[in-house]
C-alpha cells in the first residue's frame, strides 16, 4: 500500500518516540505480542480460548530468553500492521507478517524466520476449474485487507481483468469460497495445508503461487527487540528447537 511522505514521516516520529526496548521489556516484566489469532497454523485460538501456534511458541521462547512473561494481545491485521506496533500498543508483532520494502521504512525487523507464498484457495474438487495463471479474466478473486495478498492481487490479477473482493476477515472469504461465491481467496501457502487437515475435502490449493515471501517479527522502528528476537530465533535453530516447532505446527504428517 502506498504511503504519502506526510503519513510515512509521522509514522516515523512516533515509532522513535516511543521505541519499545529490550531494558523497557525487562523493566515492567512483560513481552506483549500482537498477532491476529485467525492464521492457523501460525497462531488461533485453542479449544481453551487461549492463542496458540507457530508463532506464540517462538514469542514465548524470545520471552523467556529476556526473563520475562510472554502477553498475547489479540489484534486485527489491518490494525496490528503498522499501527499498533508504531503506537507502542504491542512490543512485538508476529501474524505471518510479510517483509517488505515499504513496511521496513516505519517497522523494524528480525531476519526471517518463515519462507511462505501467497497462493489461490478455492473449493475441494475445485469445481470452476480455476487456475493461474490461466483462468483468472472474468473472475472475483478474493483478498484480506491489508495484506500482501491484497498487494499482489492488485499489480498481477487486476491488470488481467479479475475483480478483487476485499474481506477484513480471512473467514469471511473462505465461506464465499465454499458457497462458490467467489472464485478463489489468495491465501498464504501453509494455510491451505492446515485447511485440508482441519477440514478434509473442503478446500484445496488451485494454480501456481502467486508470489513467493519471507515472514518477520515487527518492532518499532530502531528498537533493539529485533536483535534480541534474532538471538532467540538462531538460538532455536542451532538447538534444533526451531524444526521441532515446525515438525510440531507446520509439517503435514
Amino acid at each position: 500500500m502506498k504511503r504519502s511522505l506526510l503519513v510515512l514521516s509521522a509514522l516515523l516520529l512516533t515509532s522513535a518516540s516511543l521505541a519499545a526496548t529490550v531494558a523497557e521489556v525487562k523493566k515492567k516484566g512483560v513481552l506483549v505480542l500482537g498477532t491476529d489469532p485467525t492464521f492457523a497454523p501460525f497462531e488461533f485460538a485453542g479449544p481453551n480460548g487461549q492463542v496458540q501456534g507457530f508463532d506464540i511458541d517462538i514469542a514465548r521462547a524470545i520471552a523467556q530468553d529476556l526473563g520475562v512473561r510472554l502477553e498475547v494481545r489479540a489484534v486485527g491485521f489491518g490494525a496490528l500492521m503498522p499501527q499498533a506496533v508504531t503506537s507502542g500498543r504491542v512490543d512485538m508483532a508476529m501474524s505471518g507478517i510479510t517483509i517488505t520494502p515499504e513496511r521496513a521504512k516505519v517497522v523494524s525487523f528480525s531476519a526471517p524466520y518463515y519462507r511462505s507464498a501467497q497462493v489461490f484457495i478455492v473449493r475441494g474438487g475445485n469445481p470452476g476449474k480455476f487456475a493461474w495463471p490461466a483462468d483468472v479474466k472474468g473472475r472475483v478473486i478474493g483478498v484480506q485487507a491489508n495484506t500482501t495478498g491484497q498487494y499482489a492481487a492488485g499489480d498481477l490479477l487486476k491488470p488481467k481483468g479479475a475483480t478483487i473482493k476485499v474481506y477484513d476477515d480471512f473467514a469471511a472469504g473462505l465461506a464465499d469460497v465454499r458457497a462458490g461465491r467467489i472464485a478463489a481467496l489468495i491465501g498464504d501457502a501453509p494455510t491451505v495445508a492446515d485447511l485440508q487437515k482441519r477440514l478434509p475435502g473442503q478446500f484445496q490449493q488451485a494454480g501456481k503461487p502467486l508470489v513467493a515471501e519471507d515472514y518477520g517479527i515487527a518492532v518499532q522502528k530502531g528498537s533493539d527487540l529485533a536483535a534480541a528476537a534474532n538471538q532467540t530465533l538462531a538460538r532455536l535453530k542451532a538447538s534444533g528447537e526451531y524444526q521441532k516447532l515446525l515438525n510440531k505446527w507446520i509439517v503435514q504428517k
